[in-house]
């Protein structure tokens, strides 16, 4: 398996924060995908790195802040 930060950093932050999805695998997975996806997305529209990190990072919490 390939190394997700993205699915790295969900982890941890439900896992600091108590939340009982942090074992919910398929949750973090597609959570994940939907913001790496949400970055390249933004990055091949033109946008800046951190532009598209915050664009993804936003869809990665949606909910939690």
């Amino acid at each position: 398996m390939d190394f997700s930060y993205y699915n790295f950093y969900l982890k941890r932050y439900l896992q600091e924060v108590n939340d009982p999805r942090a074992d919910d695998e398929e949750f973090i997975d597609a959570r994940a995908e939907l913001a790496s996806q949400e970055f390249e997305d933004m990055r091949r529209a033109g946008g800046s790195v951190v532009v598209a990190q915050e664009s993804a990072m936003g869809i990665l919490l949606d909910g939690f802040e």
